[in-house]
């Protein structure tokens, strides 16, 4: 949901938006660490999205920016 509400973002900009449900913290609220983490870890979801074919990735500039397919 965060890729499609927010098309064309990156993986840490994705991971700045996903509700997360440790301790229901805002991400403000995350230290670099535990970003380092979150961010990981939406990009192992967004890669399994891209298996599927329901997210595609567009690396054509400096950075990797993700949209929905809509599948």
């Amino acid at each position: 949901n965060a890729v499609a509400e927010h098309p064309g973002c990156t993986a840490y900009e994705t991971a700045s938006r996903i509700k997360w449900s440790k301790g229901n913290r805002a991400w403000e609220d995350f230290t670099p660490h535990n970003r380092w983490f979150a961010v990981g870890e939406t990009l192992a979801h967004i890669n399994f999205l891209i298996l599927q074919g329901r997210v595609s990735r567009d690396s054509s500039g400096d950075n990797r920016l993700y949209y929905a397919t809509g599948k």
